[in-house]
């Protein structure tokens, strides 16, 4: 008595019949989609990376144009300046006409007017993250210019558009920009 075995071989289906794997095309199609995917999180990586190199001067642009802003209501509500001169100067007012290196005040505590003093600083934390110890950095302010443009909407009512012009690359300009309305009365 002769015993004989059959072997089956099951495919996709589970009929008889040769195993098949993926073939050329779908291999293709899946290197294609993954790497679309992985092209995705690069370029999300490389623009973190850049939006946090320039992260410092977009702080210090918005807070310089906020500062300006604050004095020149601080000068309206303490009669440090009359409402008259809260105006440009091709206006017969006190703030400089164009774009203006950033400049501490001058005596009469305003930004962007004639009597300004040296270039800004500003001191950062070190690498320690303490301020006033002796890691701290200075920061000269040369690459950032305000413009304070104000313009007369009638007797009692100005806008006030405060512009921070800085280069964070070569080649390279941002503007930031922040616009106030400001009236004669306190």
């Amino acid at each position: 008595m002769e015993m004989r075995t059959k072997y089956l071989s099951a495919t996709k289906d589970g009929a008889n019949g040769t195993e098949q794997g993926f073939g050329m095309v779908e291999f293709l199609i899946a290197t294609v989609v993954l790497l679309i995917g992985l092209l995705g999180v690069l370029s999300l990586f490389g623009h973190t990376l850049l939006s946090l190199r320039f992260a410092e001067q977009n702080l210090i642009a918005k807070q310089k144009a906020r500062e300006a802003i604050e004095s020149i209501f601080t000068a309206r509500n303490t009669a440090q300046v009359a409402f008259d001169q809260i105006r440009n100067v091709s206006n017969s007012g006190v703030f400089l006409d164009g774009l203006q290196s950033l400049k501490v005040p001058g005596a009469d505590g305003l930004v962007g007017t004639s009597d300004d003093g040296a270039v800004e600083t500003m001191v950062l934390a070190g690498n320690d993250g303490l301020l006033g110890t002796s890691d701290d950095k200075t920061l000269t302010l040369n690459e950032f210019q305000r413009q304070i443009a104000i313009t007369t909407l009638n007797a009692d009512l100005r806008q006030i558009t405060v512009t921070l012009r800085y280069s964070p690359s070569r080649g390279f300009v941002r503007n930031y920009q922040v616009s106030s309305y400001i009236s004669r009365f306190r």
